[in-house]
């Protein structure tokens, strides 16, 4: 029976970190979580209030492991809106943070890191220009910037000390649970279909736009796929997902509850791309994203609020 890995994960309890622990857990691994909120909610596996702009205190973590650490599923960071409002802190974080993370990878043998980074490293792009990730990267602001900087630093750890360093790049995230002031209608989509009330989302893309989205169930599973896989082809993948005309979603959403309205803001694509191809990760991997069916399974569980 192979033993189980040890993985750690930063940001853990996160949007997506939470998503990822459950994910590397039922499948035997064992997970650390690393965050700086530690303990809102339990999720399994130890957590650690760790905050990862603190060097010393991540070192002092991985040394006081009693077994090795095979893998880091990097997932800690400021994000785009944050980044613009504070830049000192998001530099801190975005890239003072993922140096540590790579530094305690190198000096305590890490085999494996698996980083979050995002589609904004691309800019923007047309709009039928479908993205893949030979094309070029011009990031349009911070986030984007700290992001592409972090893809090229882990690639030279991996060059010069041995640590096999792999890039997610991520688009919309939607899923159940709590939301942020910034984003909160990727949690209202799935919340609004769960609860047996009326209810009104708010998007605020214009309605003819269109977004590549993935849940991020689908994307923890691709995260775990990454962390685990006996071999890995390439060190940058285009998460796996799906590109949606927003007037189709809003058809599908009030077609699965018909308490549920939604309306769209004036807000334009840009920063980041809006069609996004994953065929590199689903032809290597066989995995097939299905928004569709998670709103289904939303809309059949009614909650009573």
């Amino acid at each position: 029976m192979a033993e189980t890995k040890l993985v750690v994960v930063t940001g853990g309890e996160g949007f997506i970190g939470r998503d990822v622990r459950s994910v590397l857990l039922s499948g035997g691994d064992d997970v650390i979580s690393l965050d700086r909120q530690n303990g809102r909610q339990s999720f399994g596996g130890l957590s650690l209030e760790c905050d990862i702009t603190d060097g010393q205190r991540v070192e002092e973590i991985f040394a006081s492991m009693s077994r090795q650490v095979y893998g880091i599923a990097h997932l800690a960071s400021t994000l785009r809106t944050a980044s613009e409002r504070d830049p000192k802190q998001a530099t801190e974080v975005n890239i003072l943070g993922s140096l540590n993370v790579l530094e305690a990878a190198r000096k305590f043998g890490v085999a494996r890191v698996v980083f979050a980074s995002s589609i904004s490293i691309y800019g923007s792009k047309g709009t039928q220009d479908d993205v893949s990730e030979t094309d070029y990267t011009a990031p349009e602001d911070m986030y984007g910037a700290a992001k592409k900087y972090i893809e090229v630093l882990g690639n030279t750890y991996s060059h010069k000390f041995g640590i096999q360093f792999v890039s997610m790049r991520i688009p919309i995230v939607v899923g159940s649970g709590p939301g942020t002031a910034t984003s909160a209608w990727r949690t209202d989509l799935l919340n609004a279909l769960r609860e047996a009330r009326e209810s009104q989302i708010v998007i605020p893309f214009a309605e003819d736009e269109t977004l590549s989205i993935v849940h991020v169930e689908d994307l923890a599973n691709a995260f775990a796929t990454l962390s685990n896989a006996e071999s890995i082809g390439h060190s940058v993948y285009n998460a796996p997902c799906e590109v949606w005309h927003l007037s189709q979603l809003k058809r599908e959403i009030e077609a699965l509850n018909p308490q549920v309205r939604v309306s769209f803001g004036d807000r334009v694509v840009s920063g980041f791309p809006r069609r996004l191809n994953c065929d590199r990760f689903k032809s290597e991997f066989g995995c097939v994203p299905n928004l569709s069916g998670h709103l289904r399974r939303a809309a059949q569980v009614k909650v009573q609020t």
